[in-house]
């Protein structure tokens, strides 16, 4: 073999050891910047806003009031999560009128609730950062009511209940693992017995993902 012919080869394989370091730099340096997705597949947050209570309104009743939740959830699926809310509901007045007082023996009532959901959040990716979410599962109410009787005594009542839950959203992804959130929640209590003690949550908030 010619001086000259070994020296092309030996050219030729620089050439390719250079271009071969050269791949792996870029592939290391690739890696490096490619967001790496939430290893423990969790998230939590908070949102605040205003809950709209849907129950029977005599001589006067307040409808809606201050209201929240926090939550928390396990992601099975990149778009199925298993979510545990907690919700908290301000305080509401309502006053009966003669024949409803007649009726229950209630004059005027404060009530507060507090209510847990267990369900499934099921998220749909949109475009340019939003994703859609669907909820759905149980809720565990509990209410607390300071209760006026038709003879003017005060008296105060607690009750548990378990009821239907949906709810639905839009995330805004603001970064890697925190979102911005609208949410919209339905607690249908009493809704199948036509004795409605139901609640709206309307909402705005964000989370982080672990």
């Amino acid at each position: 073999m010619s001086i000259s012919a070994s020296r092309k080869i030996f050219a030729s394989l620089s050439t390719m050891a250079l271009a071969a370091l050269s791949l792996t730099s870029v592939s290391a340096t690739a890696q490096e910047l490619k967001p790496e997705s939430a290893p423990l597949g969790l998230y939590a947050g908070a949102n605040f806003g205003l809950s709209a209570a849907q129950w029977h309104c005599g001589t006067s009743c307040d409808r809606v009031t201050f209201s929240g939740k926090l939550f928390g959830g396990k992601r099975i699926t990149p778009g199925l999560a298993a979510e545990v809310n907690y919700m908290f509901f301000g305080g509401m007045d309502r006053a009966n009128d003669a024949a409803r007082t007649a009726e229950t023996g209630e004059a005027a009532m404060r009530q507060k609730e507090r209510a847990v959901t267990v369900g499934i959040n099921w998220e749909v990716e949109l475009k340019h950062g939003f994703t859609n979410q669907l909820r759905a599962g149980v809720a565990f109410v509990h209410a607390d009511r300071k209760v006026i009787l038709a003879d003017g005594s005060e008296v105060r009542r607690f009750e548990n209940s378990t009821a239907p839950y949906i709810g639905a959203g839009i995330a805004f992804q603001v970064a890697r693992d925190v979102r911005l959130l609208s949410s919209f929640d339905y607690i249908m209590n009493g809704y199948l017995a036509n004795n409605h003690d139901s609640q709206y949550l309307f909402s705005v908030g964000a989370s982080a993902e672990f």
